[in-house]
């Protein structure tokens, strides 16, 4: 099981075809070259909503390691906010 794991995780590392074409990387910006086929983001709408997603993301991946790490703080708060009388 565990080489079969590590057989795809290096395969899933070393896929290369799933990298930019050459020409691809020419109309790419400079920080987004050799990333995704296609071109990149045009206009400052599609760098706000980028970058705005990208926040969201590691707001979210916050919030999970936090809970999973201290999972009796946020229990314990939630029975404080709700009574039951």
């Amino acid at each position: 099981m565990k080489k079969n794991l590590l057989l795809l995780l290096l395969s899933l590392l070393l896929a290369g075809p799933a990298l930019a074409c050459p020409v691809c990387e020419k109309r790419q910006p400079k920080g987004f070259a050799n990333i995704t086929h296609g071109v990149g983001p045009g206009g400052w709408f599609d760098y706000a909503m980028l970058y705005g997603s990208i926040a969201v993301v590691v707001v979210v991946f916050a919030c999970f390691f936090w809970f999973l790490l201290r999972p009796d703080s946020a229990r314990n708060r939630a029975r404080r906010q709700i009574s039951f009388s």
